[in-house]
């Protein structure tokens, strides 16, 4: 985390403790923002519990910091314990690509998660997405551009899906999302070049120019039908 950022997430969750407190226990960064300077900056608040007039008070919070970060996650005890049934691949990602910036986050840290729960998620998740990038691609009428954000902004949901896959194969699990993808290859046995072109241009910068995104669409369309098989015969095995 370079000096900007770590500076910038220290005065939020100075921030965080004058309004929350005693309340607040942890405030965490989590999701790409860990690992790439050109991520939204995304956050969550751990609370002992998560009432309206707390609600109210985060408000005021991310209203002070929309330019700068997205709206925080807003966790409790009984909502982390109860849910790993229910949401257990965004809670995966939440366990294991953070960063405490305050406080101690060890609820989030001993999250429990079954594999049949978690396998159950990642195939409806994967093959839910492909249904809506398919109504995604009709809707954009052939703009350039608009496939070109469609690709940068799918590519972050395929990511968590992703995570699970590794979970589900005993495969390490890393913070980094490039490397994400390479462990999903090897598990899969398959090559995802196009959504490494996108991977590379949502974190780095790179430049996808909208007179290339209908044929990199169909690239990415087709690694994550690939995928979805892919992901059958890892996750049934």
């Amino acid at each position: 985390m370079d000096e900007s950022l770590r500076s910038r997430l220290d005065k939020y969750a100075a921030d965080c403790v004058a309004i929350l407190e005693p309340r607040l226990r942890a405030v965490i960064l989590y999701g790409d923002a860990t690992s790439s300077a050109n991520a939204p900056i995304t956050t969550a608040l751990l609370l002992d519990e998560v009432s309206m007039p707390t609600v109210r008070k985060v408000r005021e919070i991310a209203e002070k910091w929309r330019r700068s970060m997205v709206a925080p996650l807003l966790l409790d005890d009984e909502y982390l314990c109860t849910s790993c049934d229910v949401f257990p691949l965004e809670l995966l990602a939440l366990r294991d690509n953070h960063e405490v910036i305050w406080g101690e986050a060890e609820p989030v840290r001993t999250l429990v998660l079954h594999r049949e729960h978690l396998r159950l998620e990642v195939e409806e998740q994967l093959k839910g997405k492909i249904l809506h990038l398919r109504q995604a691609y009709i809707e954009a009428r052939g703009s350039g551009r608009v496939l070109r954000d469609l690709l940068l902004q799918s590519s972050v949901g395929f990511e968590i899906v992703m995570r699970g896959l590794l979970y589900l194969d005993g495969r390490e699990h890393p913070q980094d999302p490039a490397e994400v993808v390479r462990q999903v290859q090897l598990a899969a046995d398959m090559a995802l070049p196009a959504f490494e072109c996108i991977q590379d241009a949502r974190l780095h910068g790179t430049t996808i120019r909208p007179a290339d995104a209908e044929a990199l669409f169909e690239r990415y369309h087709d690694e994550l039908v690939a995928l979805a098989r892919a992901t059958n015969r890892v996750t049934r095995g």
